[in-house]
């Protein structure tokens, strides 16, 4: 068991750990692909609204006028939405490692891309001791009812390593069976 190429980084205020990760180029090539996608059709959308818009020749009027624009409206919340969702997933694939802070009172989860990248924080009240989850085989915590895994790509070996490092250091006075309380 090693942690060699997990870096564990300390000061008075958080305790920083940098845990490299390998690409999962599927996913990567299927979000990138899904991006490209996105904005594609955003630029052809705009470009027919903005057309349809400026020939004034609507085909219609009144009534039907705004139940047209209301379905379009709509169309574009869902649109939006969904661009946010692969633009997430796409910066998420992108990342080459994942950091953890612990901070006295939360958990900070980052993979960053450059100045992106996905953050997502955690109470510490509330999440349980970490352990090696079965299915992704890859460490993982729970929070609440949610199965947040961190370090994906990691061998086995060094994942559990890692559960063992973080648990003793900020898990130790909870004991496992209490894990299942949460």
């Amino acid at each position: 068991m090693t942690t060699e190429r997990i870096v564990f980084e300390e000061n008075d205020e958080r305790v920083k750990i940098t845990i490299p990760l390998e690409r999962q180029t599927a996913y990567w090539a299927l979000y990138t692909t899904m991006l490209v996608v996105w904005i594609g059709g955003s630029i052809w959308g705009l470009s027919v609204v903005i057309g349809y818009i400026r020939s004034g020749d609507f085909g219609f009027e009144g009534v039907f006028l705004y139940v047209y624009f209301a379905i379009l409206l709509t169309v574009a919340i869902f649109w939006w939405y969904l661009g946010q969702k692969v633009w997430k997933q796409w910066q998420y694939f992108s990342s080459n490692r994942e950091i953890l802070f612990f901070y006295p009172d939360r958990l900070i989860v980052r993979r960053p891309l450059s100045l992106l990248g996905v953050t997502d924080g955690y109470a510490r009240q509330y999440v349980s001791r970490f352990s090696m989850d079965d299915k992704l085989e890859c460490p993982a915590f729970d929070y609440g009812n949610y199965r947040i895994p961190v370090g994906m790509t990691l061998p086995k070996e060094e994942g559990e390593a890692l559960v063992s490092e973080i648990n003793s250091r900020f898990y130790a006075n909870i004991p496992e069976e209490a894990e299942d309380d949460y």
